[in-house]
């Protein structure tokens, strides 16, 4: 390391002075963003932020239901808001929802699909909705958010 010539201070206290990398990984991504204030430390170049969004693609059991356990726990006492969709093969005309039983946790959520047969009557143009005791497995796209 070259010398510094600084009077009255050695290489050790200017060195000091200079601020260093962080040793702390950096906060989650917020909704909005912030100006740090800390001056003596920085971020090294390949630091990555945590997610508040959890998303995963999953099968749900042949009676429609899937608990999805997260990668990720959130932090405790965070309720995430979770949002789920199916995704049905080319050419299904029955209506399938997926709904959220119970409230979520930090760590879990527990899905249930529903699947509802349409067939139209055709002497007077009703469709008529029919609800199986079993929709099948079902892939299930869901995502689940940070508040």
């Amino acid at each position: 390391m070259a010398e510094i010539n600084s009077p009255g201070m050695t290489t050790t206290q200017v060195l000091s002075l200079l601020p260093q990398p962080s040793n702390t990984a950096p906060p989650g991504v917020a909704d909005s963003g912030s100006v740090g204030t800390q001056t003596q430390v920085y971020a090294l170049a390949n630091h990555t932020h945590a997610s508040k969004a959890r998303k995963d693609r999953l099968q749900s059991a042949a009676d429609g239901t899937v608990t999805w356990t997260y990668p990720t726990p959130f932090g405790a006492g965070v309720v995430p808001r979770v949002v789920a969709v199916a995704e049905v093969p080319t050419g299904v005309t029955d209506v399938v929802n997926v709904q959220i039983v119970d409230t979520p946790t930090n760590v879990s959520c527990k899905l249930l699909v529903n699947r509802t047969q349409r067939s139209v009557v055709s002497l007077i143009g009703l469709t008529v909705l029919s609800v199986p005791s079993q929709p099948g497995v079902t892939w299930i796209h869901a995502v689940a958010l940070e508040p």
